[in-house]
């Protein structure tokens, strides 16, 4: 587990240090959760999987019912070739 010292800038905002970032595949403009815990901050990545299932509801309600399906793995391997296409990783 890897603890880093960090500073608040002017407006509390923070950096979230590249090893923390590369390590949990974090990039620029990226959604994350933030939840308070009795003791202190969890920040976590919103899961892609559940953005695209939300994608995938509004879709099929669009589409009257018909099921929009997807494969976890396609999508992954999309998500990373994007990225490293995109230089944001």
């Amino acid at each position: 587990m890897v603890e880093l010292k960090v500073r608040l800038g002017s407006k509390g905002q923070i950096v979230i240090p590249k090893i923390l970032r590369d390590n949990y595949k974090l990039y620029p403009k990226q959604e994350v959760i933030i939840t308070e815990k009795d003791d202190g901050i969890l920040i976590k990545k919103e899961d892609p999987i559940k953005i695209l299932e939300k994608i995938a509801r509004t879709a099929s309600k669009k589409r009257k019912g018909k099921p929009f399906i997807y494969n976890k793995e396609e999508f992954y391997e999309q998500y990373e070739k994007r990225a490293r296409r995109t230089g944001i990783k």
